[in-house]
């Protein structure tokens, strides 16, 4: 599905220049079509870099994203990305980070300035300086506000009258003592270590352009409460001390060794966070703990097993260790654990013994911890789930991470809502290249894991479950994945990965329900073995509910592991009507066929059904086509209200369906939440049919229909 094609600027003329949406690429000396518009957009070149709204950006590391009407064609788009240096593309952010922005300024990694035209009929793509965010400016002003509350050997820098300051400086300085007591001192003079606290993630993302709780950076450590957390972990302390001892900032064992000093990581001991990798037979060994990766894997597994790693490194060296460990902490590389034990002295089958000796020891001391901790399923004797898809609008003001999410669970629970279901992505290439990039570790404005948890904490906090739906996303639809025979056991082993993230994601924050997938049409029917062993591994790393989101066509009854999983998850984008314009009794006797076919399955199987996904766009074809979002031509709110009517009126006697989750209600305001033509209901007159249905349904039983015996 995807159209783009690339060309040098010497090969396109005016004519195809102006006849279709451009991505323009360079400077005015790198780009001749740069040269040419140049005069027509908002932006002027200087001989060394840019100068945007009064301000002028001259460094080498100084990237500009704008985007613009194609001043040739002006009701297309032209998306322009150049740098003052070409390296500065290769960096964090420099090659395409627009977000719901129409303008970033990137240096060195960092975006430092961001805003978006005002848009009105009158006056579209105007200038206004109150959408302009100047965040250098608002860095400095930030850095006034905060006092030092110097300790031993840490400062922490923070509000006024922070309680979060004192405790810790507390923690940090008892830390760093710790080390020290260890022989891991730093060399006299040394300056001490400065760590700054921000008010909560959302802030910390703005200010230092990293949303995790903490990090590690130029000018010291950095970090922030998550939601639900009252303490910090303070690696990033001890991650400053080892840099102070010479570790390399990106040397691999960094932050795992800083974690093994902490003891603590995202907001439980390291101890558990072992245990659950081990209990679920996910805790690699430590040879491949010291392995070079050249792939993708999660952090969940590579950060505790690493900091293990690094305690039995310690505990096999001796009177070595200090040395040992900032030998380790400076290579910059990971290959083998006999490399990396060879010039440290060490011996490699040493400290992989004491590293397995460690797991089983620490994970058996730490296992009561771990099931304490452990979510409890859903059952029907709990209710109807009466659920929204919260989407999450990429932009850090509004996503997931965002106060404006919390304003919308609340409003969400108002409402009548008591779960909602978060989704982040793993994005392929194309239907035809098995690779996955999560959005785990992406920037500020997207899924990432933190953002993805700090919804869910604040959710729980209302009273409301959640389920993590991850779903795969590419060019074209994820029904539709086509390899060659020989890249199916790659997609596999790399969409094993991928889910078992999500699945120690979800046990880590208690989270009530987990999707093994969603409408993967080729794959799950294709290779039901292989989801049947997924689901094996998930349910030894998560306890919750488990589920798998089919589409509502061929997949949902051909798949062949029902009965490993919990629910029936269901997108619920059956045609409702044959012709538009049809009326409300009409749409719902087809809710009501659809339905049918689900209750069989729902008898056979012995398994509620749940409706993940229900959902209409206001279209004229909202019940002929509902798996469509708007593309063009007039909003049909009318037609999107009397669709939501249909379906709440056929489940009235559905007391097999275990809940409805509706697709979908954004995260907080941005351009597409606030587009008409979009499947959100916010604002529009079926959110009224929504909100009744959600209020009706409270105390609503689920039944269990008994399976078929089967001969």
């Amino acid at each position: 599905g995807d159209s783009t094609t690339v060309r040098a600027d010497r090969d396109v003329d005016a004519a195809t220049f102006a006849s279709r949406p451009v991505l323009l690429l360079g400077r005015p000396e790198e780009n001749a079509w740069t040269r040419r518009i140049a005069p027509g957009l908002p932006l002027a070149f200087t001989d060394s870099g840019f100068r945007l709204f009064g301000r002028t950006y001259e460094r080498p590391d100084d990237v500009v994203h704008l985007v613009y009407p194609n001043p040739l064609a002006p009701e297309r788009f032209l998306l322009l990305i150049a740098a003052n240096a070409p390296e500065a593309l290769a960096r964090r952010g420099g090659f395409f980070e627009f977000g719901d922005d129409d303008w970033h300024v990137v240096r060195g990694g960092d975006v430092v300035r961001r805003g978006r035209f005002a848009s009105d009929p009158a006056h579209p793509w105007r200038y206004d300086a109150s959408l302009d965010r100047d965040l250098e400016t608002e860095r400095e002003r930030f850095a006034t506000t905060l006092v030092r509350l110097p300790g031993r050997a840490l400062v922490v820098r923070s509000a006024r009258g922070s309680a979060l300051a004192v405790a810790a400086r507390t923690r940090g300085d008892a830390l760093l003592a710790a080390m020290s007591a260890d022989g891991l001192v730093p060399r006299a003079g040394a300056a001490p270590i400065v760590l700054t606290l921000y008010h909560d993630l959302q802030e910390k993302g703005r200010i230092a352009h990293d949303t995790r709780p903490e990090h590690l950076g130029d000018e010291g450590a950095g970090a922030a409460p998550a939601a639900g957390r009252t303490t910090l972990d303070l690696w990033s302390v001890t991650a400053a001390r080892w840099r102070q001892l010479g570790a390399t900032r990106d040397a691999p064992l960094l932050v795992p060794a800083a974690v093994w000093r902490a003891g603590r990581l995202e907001g439980e001991p390291l101890d558990v966070a072992v245990a659950r990798l081990y209990f679920a037979r996910l805790l690699p060994t430590a040879r491949d703990a010291a392995a070079r990766t050249t792939e993708w894997r999660s952090p969940l597994i590579d950060v505790p097993a690493r900091a293990l790693l690094c305690r039995a490194l310690w505990e096999s060296s001796g009177s070595r260790a200090p040395r040992a460990l900032v030998g380790a902490l400076s290579v910059s590389g990971l290959s083998t654990l006999d490399s990396l034990c060879r010039p440290l002295g060490v011996d490699p089958e040493r400290v992989a013994r004491r590293y397995a000796a460690l797991a089983d020891s620490l994970s058996h001391a730490a296992e009561r911890a771990l099931r304490e901790r452990e979510a409890r399923p859903w059952r029907p004797a709990d209710g109807f789930q009466r659920g929204v898809c919260l989407a999450h609008s990429v932009d850090l003001e509004s996503g997931y991470l965002s106060a404006e999410c919390a304003k919308q669970l609340v409003t969400l629970k108002g409402m009548g809502v008591n779960w909602v279901s978060l989704t982040p992505f793993g994005y392929l290439p194309s239907l035809h290249t098995p690779e996955i990039y999560p959005s785990a570790e992406g920037g500020v404005d997207g899924e990432t894991d933190e953002a993805v948890c700090e919804a869910a904490a604040r959710a729980r906090a209302l009273g409301l479950r959640v389920w993590l739906k991850p779903h795969l996303w590419t060019r074209g639809w994820v029904g539709e994945l086509d390899f060659v025979p020989s890249d199916w056991p790659r997609f596999f082993e790399r969409y094993r990965a991928f889910v078992l993230h999500y699945a120690l994601l979800a046990a880590r924050e208690r989270m009530d329900g987990l999707f093994v997938g969603h409408e993967t049409v080729t794959a799950s029917l294709g290779f039901p073995e292989r989801f049947r062993a997924l689901i094996g591994d998930v349910r030894r790393a998560y306890p919750g509910t488990l589920s798998y989101g089919a589409n509502w066509d061929r997949e949902v009854d051909g798949i062949a592991f029902w009965d490993a999983l919990d629910l029936i998850g269901v997108s619920f984008y059956y045609p409702l009507a044959d012709r538009p314009g049809a009326d409300v009794a009409t749409l719902t006797a087809g809710a009501t066929r659809a339905l049918a076919k689900l209750r069989a399955l729902a008898a056979r199987t012995g398994r509620p059904v749940l409706l993940d996904e229900v959902g209409y766009a206001p279209t004229a074809s909202a019940a002929l086509e509902p798996w469509q979002e708007a593309h063009g031509g007039a909003s049909q709110p009318l037609a999107q209200r009397d669709c939501y009517e249909a379906v709440t009126r056929a489940l009235e006697p559905a007391d097999w369906v275990a809940g409805v989750f509706w697709w979908k209600w954004f995260s907080g305001a941005s351009r597409e939440a606030d587009e008409p033509r979009t499947f959100s209901p916010r604002g529009q007159p079926a959110e009224a049919v929504m909100t009744r249905a959600l209020r009706q349904w409270q105390g609503r039983p689920v039944r269990v229909l008994r399976a078929a015996p089967t001969h």
